[in-house]
């Protein structure tokens, strides 16, 4: 069995990407944007680019995945570096 990957890094990028449903997109962007630990660059159509800082990232990743109106999450940066 291999070890999972860290999670519990500095910095996490992630691109959610939305609904074809423009309702259902909207209102999964709008819960993500609201969120406490989540910054957001600005939407390109159905994919919205998302950071995560200073927390887990495994359970927002989860979290984001389970929203209503999202179809997928990427992971496009994960540090693996030992905090120091």
């Amino acid at each position: 069995m291999s070890n999972p990957r860290p999670w519990h890094t500095p910095l996490s990028s992630l691109v959610v990407t939305l609904s074809q449903d423009v309702e259902l997109a909207a209102d999964a962007e709008r819960v993500i944007r609201e969120h406490k630990s989540i910054s957001t660059a600005p939407r390109e159509g159905i994919y919205l680019p998302v950071l995560i800082e200073h927390v887990d990232a495994r359970p927002l990743h989860d979290w984001l995945e389970a929203l209503a109106g999202v179809q997928q999450v990427d992971v496009a940066f994960v540090s693996t570096e030992t905090p120091r």
